[in-house]
């Protein structure tokens, strides 16, 4: 006589009969059907427990439920897209992309099944990407691969000046405060975070000193840097943070084109981890748009000034600040004009969603990362030892950098901004935000394909490419040689100029696997990317 099976707790687990199968898989399945009539409330009872766990964030047990559930009822349309949410929570969007859909084909099509098919469907995007870009960084460049100089391509790096001591800072933060205060104190927040940040052969400097600024433009031609954009701090004819390049201006020295990158916002506590406390307000009047673009005039006269167009460039943080930024733009035409100068060539920075340039009187766009990078599919999953007490957010670096690459193109003048990587912890130490599994050879790739996108899609005299940033120490976005890498983030930066015979940008290779996918023969069992 046959031995009786016993049914586990949940049909989930491994059958008793000792085939390494699960019960639902094995002797579960040769289980009377339970009539039609009861089925859909056991089902529904089941799926509301699940709904409990996973409102719990106890994923595992909710998606055991939901598992039973569908056993009872396959139809139950309600437990089919909760499944697939609990899916996509867990990580594993091509299986939450067939419970969705199933969910529709069995009637339940509403705003919120269609928004959560659409995460996870920018989920296995963002997945292939990744692994487009991560394949893109182990091709090695050779000599014989194609060269882009940088006359063709000019790449320009954005420059931190707080590295010295002002008045307003000693008096907000302490004496003696610098931005190197905030670098050293930060601590790790996972396994293996690499924090502190350490300098390099720079070491801990001041911008104050001439060679200091000698070294790093140096460093910046060899690697194939063209240019530094310098944040310009100017509040109604108060300057800050403004020696080191005034320093620069007056001494003709280093040899090095720059330009101005107006960050045009207040300054607040939180912007160091603390609260709203506003230290200085940014504001705007007719008088004062004028006195701004008179003081940068000398600037636009050094024959180091980077231009556009034959145009000086001209960068601004945040364009909607201005009540009218067109009628802005046109009295610095006036001005310019009037001293014998051209308009500036005015680029505004997409540190948030708003309208094309042209609306703004502007000239074109440049982006911004980590600004506009929520999109929940870029989210770093399986980080280890994360701190209890850690409220931040972690972000999967090459996820990130191949939604940045693989992103529509504007109709507009539109610049690309790429990051060796981003970690802020020095300023928010437990409410920052954190890209992991950034590397030289990720940068590399990343960076790659920008070139290759300004190349092509830029027209000559245009062609730039933006990197943030040359030296933001306490962001953890920097070129500078630091302990960890040494000149590998520089080094990266030169080798994206080589490009392959066979280089393909991620949004090609993008492109080419989502159309393979769609090709293949439907299926019920996920799809799974590698």
């Amino acid at each position: 006589m046959q031995e009786k099976i016993v049914a586990p707790a949940s049909r989930n687990d491994v059958c008793p009969c000792g085939s390494g199968k699960r019960y639902k898989h094995c002797h579960g399945q040769s289980s009377p059907a339970k009539p039609v009539a009861t089925q859909g409330v056991d089902a529904l009872s089941v799926m509301y427990r699940a709904l409990t766990a996973q409102q719990a964030g106890r994923l595992r047990e909710a998606r055991e439920l939901y598992d039973e559930a569908l056993a009872i009822d396959p139809n139950q349309a309600d437990a089919l897209h909760m499944r697939g949410v609990v899916s996509l929570s867990e990580g594993d969007p091509e299986s939450a992309i067939t419970f969705i859909e199933a969910a529709i084909s069995k009637g339940l099509d509403n705003g919120d099944v269609r928004y959560n098919l659409s995460l996870a469907l920018e989920a296995v995007r963002a997945r292939i990407g990744a692994n487009a870009l991560i394949d893109s960084a182990a091709t090695e460049h050779k000599s014989t691969d194609r060269f882009i100089s940088p006359q063709e391509v000019q790449l320009l790096a954005y420059f931190l000046p707080q590295f010295h001591e002002i008045p307003e800072n000693n008096l907000w933060w302490g004496e003696g405060f610098t931005e190197w205060t905030n670098v050293r104190r930060a601590t790790a927040n996972f396994d293996g975070h690499d924090q502190p940040r350490i300098p390099g052969e720079l070491g801990y400097y001041n911008l104050l000193d001439p060679n200091v600024r000698e070294r790093q433009a140096a460093l910046a031609k060899q690697f194939g840097i063209t240019g530094f954009c310098y944040y310009h701090y100017w509040f109604k004819g108060r300057r800050l943070l403004e020696a080191p390049l005034e320093q620069v201006l007056k001494s003709g020295k280093p040899d090095f084109p720059f330009c101005v990158f107006w960050a045009n916002e207040n300054w607040s506590k939180r912007w160091d981890g603390g609260n709203n406390e506003m230290l200085i307000e940014q504001t705007h009047d007719d008088a004062d748009d004028l006195a701004f673009i008179e003081h940068l005039l000398p600037y636009f006269a050094d024959h180091r000034y980077i231009r556009i167009d034959g145009r000086p460039l001209l960068m601004i943080y945040r364009i909607e600040q201005f009540a009218n930024a067109r009628r802005t733009i046109a009295k610095w035409a006036e001005v310019c004009r009037a001293h014998g100068e051209v308009p500036p060539y005015v680029v505004k920075a997409d540190t948030r969603v708003s309208p094309a340039p042209h609306i703004f009187g502007a000239d074109a766009s440049v982006e911004f990362p980590p600004h506009r990078l929520a999109a929940s599919s870029l989210l770093a999953r399986n980080v280890q030892g994360v701190r209890e007490d850690y409220k931040g957010v972690l972000i999967d670096y090459p996820a990130a950098a191949a939604y940045l690459a693989t992103a529509p193109e504007p109709v507009h003048t539109h610049f690309r901004t790429t990051m060796p990587g981003w970690d802020n912890s020095a300023r928010k130490q437990l409410d920052g935000s954190i890209f992991v599994r950034s590397s030289p050879s990720l940068f590399t790739a990343w960076l790659r394909d920008t070139m290759v996108r300004a190349e092509t899609m830029l027209p000559p005299g245009r062609r730039l490419v933006f990197v943030n940033a040359w030296n933001e120490w306490a962001e953890g976005a920097y070129l500078e040689p630091d302990q960890t890498h040494g000149r590998a983030m520089l080094e990266a930066a030169l080798a994206a100029r080589y490009v392959p015979a066979d280089f393909q940008r991620v949004s090609e290779r993008l492109k080419a696997e989502v159309t393979r996918l769609a090709s293949l023969p439907p299926t019920t069992a996920p799809r799974r990317a590698r």
